[in-house]
C-alpha cells in the first residue's frame, strides 16, 4: 500500500508540493492528476524515494521512505515517461540485465522473463534490438522491465504518452491484467482522463502543490451540473409545475412529452422530482441522465481552484 501525508518539498524559492496526501490500499490503481507543475512528478518521486521530503510522511509497502529508503527501492517498480531503454540491446538481453540486477537467480529469472514477454505480446522480439522496436512494443518492454522482480507497488508516468489509440490501448489492457495477476499497488500519473476513468479505483486532482480533491471517478463527477429528462406517459401543466417547484432544478423546459431540467445534485434532486410527479398525479415512465466525463469534472474543478486562487490574489 501507499500512504503520504501532508508532503511537502521546495527547491530553493520554488515551492513543488505543498500539501499532499492520500492512501491507496492495495491491489488498487489510485490516479494522481493535475495540470504541468501541479507538483505529481515530485510528489512520485518523493514516494519512490529519489528525492527526500521537506516535511510530511510516507510509506510504501509498509516501509517509511525517509526511515528505510532501500527497503523501499526494493518493492517498488517504475515506469517513467520516457523509459530511457539501452536500445543496443535485444529485448530479452535487456530484461535479463535487469533481472540479474534485482538478483534473481536462473530458472526464476528465465521464467519470469518469458512469462512477461509472452503475456505482454513481445515473446517473438526478444532478439530483436530495441531501437528496431515501435513505441507500441518499447513501452511493452519497459513495463516488463518494471515488473521484472516482482514489485509490491508500482510508480507509472504516463504509460501511454505518445503512443498511437491502438497501442495505447493494448498497453492500457496489458497493464490491467498484469497488476490483476500480480497483486500490484499503482500509482498512476497521467493526462489521460478517459484512461483515468477506465482504470483507477480513485483519483487525486493536485493543483499548486497541493490536493484539491480525491474520491472515485464517480464521486468526482458528482457535482457536476447535467441535463435530466423524464418522459411521462402524459403532459399536464400541473405536471411541469410540480418538477419547476423542486429545489435545485435548474432551466426547465418541454418538448414532445418530456420535462428536460438542470441540476448538479442528481441524486438528491432526481428522486425529489419523481415523488413530486407521482404525488401530482403523473405516470413516469424513464428518467435519462446526461452522461458527464471526467474530463468534464476535472475542468470544472481546475476553473473552481483557479477563480478561487485569483480571488484570493487579489483580495491580499
Amino acid at each position: 500500500m501507499i500512504v503520504a501525508e501532508s508532503l511537502a518539498k521546495n527547491f530553493g524559492a520554488k515551492v513543488a508540493v505543498a500539501d499532499i496526501g492520500f492512501t491507496v490500499p492495495e491491489g488498487q490503481i489510485h490516479g494522481l492528476l493535475g495540470p504541468n507543475g501541479a507538483g505529481k512528478t515530485t510528489t512520485t518521486r518523493i514516494l519512490a524515494c529519489l528525492l527526500t521530503p521537506d516535511s510530511g510522511r510516507a510509506w510504501v509497502a509498509g516501509f517509511d521512505v525517509s526511515q528505510n529508503p532501500q527497503k523501499v527501492r526494493e518493492n517498488i517498480g517504475i515506469l517513467t515517461e520516457v523509459p530511457g531503454l539501452y536500445e543496443r540491446l535485444g529485448a530479452y538481453e535487456y530484461l535479463d540485465f535487469f533481472a540479474r540486477v534485482y538478483g534473481l537467480p536462473g530458472q526464476r529469472r528465465r521464467a519470469r522473463i518469458e512469462g512477461l514477454m509472452k503475456l505482454l505480446g513481445v515473446w517473438e522480439m526478444r532478439r530483436q534490438r530495441l531501437r528496431t522496436l515501435s513505441k507500441g512494443l518499447k513501452q511493452k518492454v519497459a513495463i516488463a522491465r518494471a515488473l521484472i522482480h516482482e514489485p509490491r507497488v508500482l510508480f507509472f508516468d504516463e504509460p501511454t504518452a505518445a503512443l498511437d489509440p491502438e497501442a495505447a490501448r493494448t498497453v492500457r489492457d496489458h497493464l490491467v491484467s498484469l497488476i490483476e495477476q500480480e497483486r500490484s499497488t499503482v500509482l498512476l500519473c497521467t493526462h489521460n482522463l478517459a484512461e483515468a476513468e477506465r482504470i483507477c479505483s480513485r483519483l487525486s486532482v493536485v493543483q499548486n502543490g497541493r490536493t484539491v480533491a480525491e474520491g472515485t471517478p464517480s464521486e468526482l463527477k458528482a457535482g457536476i451540473e447535467r441535463a435530466v429528462t423524464l418522459t411521462l406517459a402524459s403532459m399536464r401543466d400541473e405536471y411541469v409545475e410540480s418538477v419547476r417547484a423542486v429545489p435545485g432544478v435548474e432551466d426547465l423546459a418541454t418538448q414532445n412529452g418530456c420535462i428536460t431540467y438542470m441540476t448538479n445534485r442528481t441524486a438528491e434532486v432526481n428522486p425529489d422530482v419523481v415523488r413530486a410527479l407521482v404525488a401530482a398525479g403523473a405516470d413516469v415512465v424513464s428518467v435519462q441522465e446526461e452522461a458527464v466525463a471526467l474530463e468534464d469534472a476535472y475542468l470544472h474543478l481546475m476553473k473552481r481552484v483557479n477563480d478561487a486562487d485569483g480571488a484570493a490574489r487579489h483580495t491580499a
